[in-house]
């Protein structure tokens, strides 16, 4: 089995790292999503739940553990959370925010030879 951070997504966020507007996943730090599993270099598998087509390929490119998922210290919200405003999901961001006291931050670069559409169901 090759050696990659498996990366289940909803739908929403899915879809922005397709259409190229998602750069930065955040998780909270977890047995899972640690300094140990997350590191430069490694490469990343994004699906759509665990749906078994639609993978996105990538390589994580850089590693930051915060405190928040607000992160103003390295100034990439527009990256990691290119929504409106206004849209509903910041709710939910906002839950998540309050699930865990550190959160690790990682940077995705997309194979884009293996970022694949797809099917709608």
């Amino acid at each position: 089995m090759q050696d990659r951070l498996f990366v289940p997504l909803n739908k929403h966020w899915y879809d922005l790292f397709l259409e190229g507007k998602k750069k930065w996943e955040i998780r909270g730090l977890s047995n899972r999503f640690n300094r140990q599993t997350v590191r430069v270099g490694r490469d990343v598998e994004l699906r759509r739940g665990y749906a078994k087509e639609g993978a996105i390929w990538g390589k994580i490119v850089e590693v930051h553990v915060v405190s928040t998922v607000y992160i103003p210290i390295i100034n990439i919200m527009d990256d990691l959370f290119p929504i409106p405003t206004n849209s509903p999901l910041w709710s939910e961001i906002r839950e998540y925010n309050a699930k865990y006291s550190e959160f690790i931050v990682f940077k995705i670069e997309v194979n884009k030879n293996t970022a694949t559409k797809e099917t709608k169901s």
